[in-house]
């Protein structure tokens, strides 16, 4: 039924005299022209802050009676300029803006508004050297000039990044390898700016950095503490701090032997000890020995970390031990310390 009265509606009979044939004359009825629509010349439209920045309407094709809002007029909108409707930016972000003609057609444009033409970091570089298989996070890289609404990508999954899309603050953290490696993080604004910064990560095979090594040589109570990994299968990370229990200081022979004994309740759970020359002076590397124990079970059967040892401290008011294996097997360092207060 649609389809006739479709067909009804478009074509029509003529009349036909004794000369003509006797077949009908079909004639295309009714207005076939086509409403023309906007045509933008660029879906998108960048405009900088400031009135002298305003940009026209992209119009590719006139069909006359143009006219525009704003969806945002706090980003953009639009000023009448002799009866032009141009774009003025007020703040970075984007918004749309309908843009309509004579012919009552209606097309959304997008406008970008920057109040800068360039991006700059606070550093195009930096480094983390961190003890091998330790991480280390850093936020000390910024954005400095750039648009706002910041993102941030790696092309390295060993380098972990985000930023705060405001402010432009960068957070990195890198864990160091056997070999040293690289990542480009590349930081991107709300208007398509961009600018790279470099990150190299090295590994240290010492087990802690400078600054570690002062907070340890500044405490003022009996600690222990162990970051280890089960030598079986080089995965399972334990972790340990201070302790309760029996203090252990002892000289075998050769050995002297500091550490803590953790116990609740009557029960062992386990503690950390270090070995090493009882002759060693301060200052010096020496062969040494870390004990970790977690669990109620006798030293031997700990978990045994031969490896180096150093004394940070031996004197009147407290021993500080420092002592560490490198494994390059499982790309880390199984250390500890125990400060023993007198």
């Amino acid at each position: 039924m649609s389809a006739a009265l479709m067909t009804a509606a478009s074509v029509s009979f003529t009349a036909c005299n004794d000369d003509d044939n006797d077949e009908p004359v079909f004639v295309v009825g009714g207005d076939t022209t086509e409403v023309p629509d906007i045509q933008f010349s660029k879906d998108t439209v960048r405009v900088k802050v400031g009135e002298e920045n305003r940009a026209a309407l992209p119009i590719a094709s006139e069909t006359g009676g143009i006219k525009a809002f704003s969806l945002d007029p706090a980003v953009a909108d639009i000023v009448d300029v002799d009866g032009v409707p141009m774009i003025e930016g007020f703040k970075n972000g984007l918004c749309g803006v309908m843009v309509s003609d004579a012919n009552s057609n209606y097309k959304k444009l997008m406008v970008s508004v920057y109040t800068t033409d360039q991006m700059q970091l606070s550093k195009s570089e930096l480094t983390f050297l961190t003890p091998l298989g330790a991480s280390g996070t850093s936020s000390d890289v910024t954005v400095l000039l750039g648009n706002g609404g910041y993102t941030i990508k790696s092309d390295n999954p060993a380098v972990v990044s985000s930023i705060t899309p405001e402010t432009g603050v960068i957070t990195i953290t890198a864990t160091s390898k056997i070999d040293p490696y690289t990542a480009t993080l590349t930081v991107s604004d709300i208007s398509g700016l961009t600018a790279d910064l470099k990150v190299s990560v090295e590994a240290s095979l010492d087990p802690f950095t400078p600054q570690q090594l002062q907070k340890i040589l500044d405490l003022n109570k009996s600690t222990i503490w162990a970051d280890c990994k089960d030598p079986s299968d080089g995965n399972t990370p334990y972790y340990w701090g201070y302790g309760y229990g029996d203090l252990i200081n002892e000289t075998n022979g050769n050995t002297r032997t500091i550490g803590w004994w953790f116990t609740s309740w009557g029960t062992d759970y386990g503690g950390i000890k270090i070995d090493y020359p009882a002759n060693a002076s301060v200052g010096a590397e020496v062969e040494g020995t870390l004990y970790f124990q977690y669990s109620t079970a006798q030293w031997y059967d700990c978990y045994k970390y031969a490896g180096k040892a150093k004394v940070l401290a031996d004197d009147a008011t407290k021993t500080v031990v420092i002592c560490w294996q490198v494994d390059t097997q499982n790309q880390r360092i199984n250390r500890g310390y125990v400060v023993l207060m007198k």
